[in-house]
């Protein structure tokens, strides 16, 4: 479900001015907020333009609100009446009388942010080039900004008592008397965050807004049931708890966190969204298919146009933290043909691996007894591309794909979107994988070479190679407004620094300004060409500016969002796979060959044949470094996956024993596998070598 399923108000809700939603509607658009700045002010937006991309709309509540823009990108709007979302490229046209509403929340959520909970990993935004994970700034502090946080707050005040999670799914007497004492507590931390935001007593405050109104609705429901009596000794023991805690002592960021991290814990929903499917089918990837397709817009029209609606036969759940999952839907009548069809599939995937991983999971959203287990598909960045036609839509991964049909062209969009969203948080911040969902600004970014909100360790970063480079950016500040950014290294003698000089882009209707120069562009690219080759002065100082540095793909910046080294510590299950095991001492690493996208290649040196110094001991002999008894040697590549990479350990190996098993004249052989530190694989493994060999008469390796 989305992150914030917009309910009607709390009956009985005070105007206390937080989370009050106005209900009347007027010409044009109105977006609703659940936070409407530290300024205050109405918790709506209107917008009288007769066109809008939801983008635009968004940057400009984001400006209104606070949000910086490297948090822009976890918002979107939500049409609560055809309860989807809506991409960021959606043209909104309002014209003559026609009124609509909408909501802007936040979309994109990882779950433990805030690194509160120890059973989970921590999520951060990846830290400068060189820094160590233990060097990172509190997980949450880094993620989010105070104005982001301060409106997930409000929204997930909003969704909790609008029943995110929900008494009537509990079943036994056991989780309803803990969701209850839990409820009380979400409660208490409600109104012990008012206390500290308005600086009164917790007596007071409690006075004017009841506890009723800080907890779900369904409980609220059951609370009403009993009698009088009942509910008068619930509120005096309320209250008796209030007068014998004072809150002083906390800080209002420590309570909102901890209602957070409660919510996670409490709702495992929250967070997430599921999305109806009325036909799945899980296919491996046909072979000899390009690896990016996109579609060019020539859509083929649904089979049944004027058919009545398909039930639904599937639910797809997707989270930032546990990427795409779906599950069989428990349908009352018989099971269609498209449920059948996707069962008899999922045995021919061969990918064990993978179902492993799914059946390890053990933070899954809790569901009502008698539901499917969900089924792990992919994780955003195993993606590689998206294709959507009409209310079809196909997730491609390199070795499967999903094939879903939705029941609307606008679910398909808004899914599509999710994805799309969640794999530029993940994975690559300057792609998308589906056109017809692309953000603009984006777009135009790709075109005219525009970094995203880089900070200044990523900046400097780039422009150390060598003298005369600069990139243009998006600023971390400013929603609308581009930096050029170029380096001067120090002339002192001893010093090797570089000193960072930043000169604004002006953006205008149709027009590119850099601040300085009156010369005006169309577009960024124009002006980028126009300073190819020339000098840049301010004040004493002039800067060459030689060469462009541009967005690479899948380049690690403060804009992508991973997880913490727990997430490594689960033991790999690898007793599926099959590969020669080479021992340490068989290997003699060589020259540095190349790096490819999470490995290093160097040029070495394989024994084979002869007994190693183990097998000599076991033998009674004493190890003989003569060559005589050293075999074979066999020159060889070593592929090594870097220490830092433990997510992609598990398909690391999985293409090691496959490759073993394949001989070609045209393939590399794979000799074996080395992993260091550790005889037996596991959570000890520090990094693995792949051992290749071209079995080519050239010799040459291609990466």
């Amino acid at each position: 479900m989305p992150l914030c399923h917009w309910g009607a108000t709390t009956r009985g809700r005070k105007p206390d001015g937080d989370g009050a939603q106005p209900t009347a509607t007027t010409e044009g658009l109105k977006v609703l907020l659940h936070w409407a700045g530290p300024g205050g002010g109405e918790p709506w937006v209107t917008f009288s333009e007769v066109t809008l991309t939801a983008e635009e709309v968004c940057i400009h509540i984001a400006h209104r609100v606070g949000i910086s823009p490297l948090c822009l990108n976890l918002f979107a709007l939500f049409d609560a009446q055809a309860q989807v979302w809506l991409p960021p490229n959606h043209i909104l046209d309002i014209s003559g009388d026609s009124s609509l509403t909408l909501h802007f929340r936040m979309r994109f959520y990882f779950r433990n942010w805030h690194g509160m909970n120890p059973q989970e990993p921590a999520v951060y935004r990846c830290g400068p080039p060189g820094t160590e994970t233990s060097e990172q700034a509190e997980p949450g502090v880094q993620l989010l900004d105070p104005a982001s946080f301060e409106y997930l707050f409000e929204q997930g005040k909003h969704e909790f008592v609008n029943d995110v999670a929900s008494l009537w799914e509990l079943s036994s007497e056991e989780e309803i008397h803990h969701f209850q004492n839990e409820s009380l507590g979400m409660a208490f931390l409600h109104l012990c965050q008012l206390a500290l935001r308005h600086g009164v007593p917790l007596e007071k405050v409690a006075k004017k807004i009841s506890f009723k109104d800080c907890i779900p609705r369904s409980f609220r429901r059951q609370i009403r049931q009993h009698n009088a009596l009942t509910r008068l000794r619930l509120r005096s023991i309320f209250r008796k708890f209030l007068r014998a805690f004072q809150p002083g002592c906390l800080s209002q960021q420590v309570v909102m966190v901890k209602y957070l991290a409660t919510l996670e814990r409490l709702a495992p929903r929250f967070g997430t969204e599921r999305v109806p499917v009325c036909r799945l089918q899980l296919l491996a990837q046909a072979e000899g298919e390009p690896c990016y397709i996109r579609d060019g817009g020539q859509s083929s029209p649904d089979p049944e146009p004027q058919a009545a609606p398909e039930p639904t036969t599937h639910e797809v759940l997707v989270s930032g933290t546990d990427g795409i999952q779906w599950r069989l839907v428990q349908a009352e009548g018989p099971s269609g043909g498209a449920g059948d069809g996707s069962s008899s599939r999922i045995p021919h995937t061969g990918h064990s691996g993978k179902k492993a991983k799914a059946q390890e999971r053990g933070n899954q959203p809790v569901d009502r007894p008698g539901e499917a287990l969900w089924t792990y598909f992919c994780n955003f960045q195993d993606i590689t591309h998206v294709v959507l036609k009409e209310r079809h839509v196909s997730i491609h991964c390199q070795d499967k794909c999903l094939e879903l049909t939705l029941p609307s062209r606008a679910t398909a969009l808004s899914l599509v979107a999710l994805v799309d969203g969640y794999f530029r948080l993940t994975a690559d911040s300057s792609h998308y994988l589906c056109h017809e969902v692309a953000p603009p600004r984006l777009v135009m970014s790709i075109q005219d070479g525009i970094h995203g909100p880089l900070l200044e360790p990523f900046v400097l970063a780039k422009l150390r190679p060598e003298d005369g480079l600069y990139l243009i950016h998006w600023s971390t500040s400013h929603l609308n407004r581009l930096i050029l950014t170029v380096a001067q290294r120090d002339q002192a003698p001893g010093t090797k620094g570089l000193r960072l000089r930043k000169f604004p882009i002006e953006l205008q209707a149709e027009t590119v300004t850099l601040e300085g120069w009156g010369r005006s562009f169309p577009s960024v690219r124009e002006l980028r060409a126009a300073l190819q080759g020339c000098s840049l002065r301010a004040g004493d100082d002039c800067f060459s500016l030689d060469r462009c540095c541009l967005p690479r793909p899948g380049e690690i910046s403060n804009l992508i969002i991973t997880r913490g080294p727990q997430a490594c510590t689960r033991p790999l299950n690898l007793s599926h796979l099959s590969f020669h095991r080479v021992h340490q001492e068989d290997i003699t690493q060589l020259s540095h060959l190349g790096q490819g996208t999470r490995t290093n290649v160097y040029e070495g040196l394989l024994r084979v044949g002869g007994g190693g110094p183990e097998e000599e001991k076991s033998d009674g002999r004493d190890p003989s470094p003569s060559s005589g008894d050293r075999g074979q040697e066999l020159r060889v590549v070593l592929k090594v996956l870097d220490p830092s990479h433990h997510d992609i350990a598990l398909a690391f190996y999985e293409t090691a024993s496959l490759m073993s098993q394949v001989s070609h004249v045209h393939l590399v052989f794979v000799h074996g596998v080395y992993v260091h530190g550790s005889e037996i694989p596991g959570p000890g493994i520090n990094h693995s070598s792949d051992l290749s060999h071209s079995s080519n008469k050239a010799g040459s390796l291609t990466c």
